[in-house]
């Protein structure tokens, strides 16, 4: 990451979670990106809620698709 990188996907948009990236399981379906967070380790990171509001989760934009 560059010191101009920007985030992918801004607030508002829809995105996956690529259940791939992650060694233990996790809810599939849709998602809207709430917040916008500071990267880690060079990799940007987002506040992600499911459509149905039930499920919060913070994920990092290698993880989301």
């Amino acid at each position: 990451m560059s010191s101009g990188s920007r985030h992918k996907f801004k607030i508002g948009c829809k995105v996956r979670i690529d259940r791939s990236a992650f060694g233990a399981p996790l809810e599939a379906g849709m998602f809207e990106v709430t917040r916008l967070l500071p990267a880690a380790n060079g990799d940007f990171q987002y506040r992600i809620r499911s459509l149905d509001g039930r499920i919060q989760r913070v994920v990092l934009e290698s993880c989301l698709l």
